[in-house]
């Protein structure tokens, strides 16, 4: 009886499992073979076949992969630049088109059940992408539809609603992530399903220094600033407070240990230095922010430069010849403009100041001028945007009057805005349009035939 019911076992598995075909090659085309009835089930027309236990076989025509399935009948037609299997799983199939889209494809229904998505299947949040057989786990990929980002547990089941502006796995903490929605930020456990911080801010800059190369990585015991509910705390990507959200201002500079960076911190509209777990006053009457391993302060009406690593008030040496002698800093949501010698150049008035190759991009009234590195002005403000355009010729783009031209460093403009569209430079060549007209140009704005 015990033998009868492990035979009957075998042919139930053998009946839904098992592979009838077996591959051959002729006139270096591809075909299958029926192991049994040895009749040709899959004509030598193919590529490449490969099986896929369980499930039939992936196979290539013109460079195209479809799919057939386990008696060689056509499921999916050679049209996609992939096919992956979910390894373990024998009921779906992850397509992707020659759009870098994907979609889910039910072999039990022979039809899509979910599209319009690309995911990072090479490099899942949470599971093993296997190289070798390029099969995928249940696992649980990044995806972006139309620009919103979610995270999927294949096959079908979405984790967070695709609303997401950006989703970023924590390299350090693999299977967290953190999500960016409106400039506000989230941490989330993939493995367990669940958010574990608050919403919170960040500093301006902090987030390029948080993502890099579209991945945390920060280490699991590393702390930086996070505004919670207008409140200003320290916090790493474990949800773990070292300073709770209550204070009104917080820095901290970007040095490689963020556990010994310095940090200044303003509670009741007094300044503290907080280093190795003890509080000390800072007698300034502002934290601007970082210059290299120096805080920037104004104290009696004076920019000043305080060396956190020498506990000194000094000039700041710029390290390379290429370094920019000017720097922008935020007061009270405004914009000024200080020097390497602790000379304010620019008052806190203004809306936005970028710098850049020793230019000044200030924006007031919500308008642009060009400044030189002193803070003179070259042009009026009368731009609506400025932006850097081929640094060897020394030419910047501008838009004025929703159309696009070309300036010089000196403030000369060297093309009138006329173009609706102006790609950035590379090589000393840019594209240009005008309405539906595109051509190229070079930085003295002539067309290139």
């Amino acid at each position: 009886m015990r033998f009868l019911f492990v035979y009957s076992m075998f042919l139930l598995f053998y009946s839904v499992y098992a592979q009838s075909g077996r591959i051959e090659i002729k006139n270096d085309k591809y075909g299958i073979i029926d192991t049994r009835t040895k009749k040709l089930i899959a004509d030598y027309i193919y590529e490449d076949v490969e099986i896929l236990q369980g499930l039939g076989y992936l196979v290539m025509q013109n460079d195209k992969m479809g799919l057939l399935d386990k008696t060689a009948k056509k499921m999916l037609p050679c049209v996609y630049e992939d096919i992956f299997q979910i390894q373990g799983n024998t009921n779906y199939v992850i397509t992707e088109n020659s759009q870098g889209m994907h979609a889910v494809f039910s072999i039990k229904e022979h039809k899509i059940v979910l599209s319009g998505f690309v995911a990072d299947l090479y490099n899942p949040v949470y599971g093993p992408y296997d190289e070798l057989t390029g099969n995928i786990t249940k696992t649980i990929v990044i995806i972006d539809k139309k620009g919103k980002k979610s995270l999927l547990e294949l096959p079908l089941k979405y984790l967070l609603p695709v609303e997401y502006d950006k989703i970023v796995p924590c390299i350090s903490k693999p299977g967290r992530v953190l999500l960016k929605k409106l400039n506000k930020f989230r941490i989330y456990n993939v493995v367990e399903k669940r958010f574990i911080s608050p919403e919170f801010g960040l500093q301006a800059g902090d987030e390029n220094f948080l993502i890099n190369n579209n991945a945390c990585m920060l280490n699991g015991s590393d702390y930086f600033p996070v505004n919670i509910a207008g409140k200003w705390g320290i916090m790493n990507v474990s949800a773990k407070f070292r300073l709770p959200p209550k204070y009104s201002d917080l820095r901290m500079s970007q040095m490689a240990d963020r556990n010994k960076a310095f940090t200044a911190l303003r509670y009741q509209n007094n300044w503290y230095i907080y280093n190795a777990g003890k509080m000390k006053a800072f007698p300034v009457d502002y934290f601007l922010g970082f210059w290299y391993n120096y805080a920037v302060i104004i104290k009696n009406e004076k920019v000043l430069f305080y060396n956190t690593q020498g506990n000194k008030f000094l000039e700041i040496k710029l390290k390379s010849p290429s370094d920019y002698s000017v720097k922008a800093f935020i007061k009270n949501g405004k914009y000024g403009l200080v020097n390497n010698k602790s000379r304010l150049l620019l008052d806190f008035l203004y809306q936005d100041i970028q710098v850049f190759d020793n230019l000044v991009f200030a924006k007031k009234n919500n308008k642009y001028a060009l400044l030189d590195a002193s803070g003179k002005a070259l042009t009026a403000f009368k731009y609506d945007e400025l932006k850097p355009g081929w640094t060897k010729d020394k030419v910047l783009i501008f838009k004025q009057y929703g159309k696009f031209g070309l300036i010089n460093y000196s403030g000369t403009e060297i093309l009138k805005p006329k173009f609706t569209y102006i790609s950035a430079f590379k090589n000393g060549i840019a594209e240009v349009k005008i309405y539906k007209t595109a051509y190229t140009i070079d930085t003295k704005g002539n067309k290139i035939e």
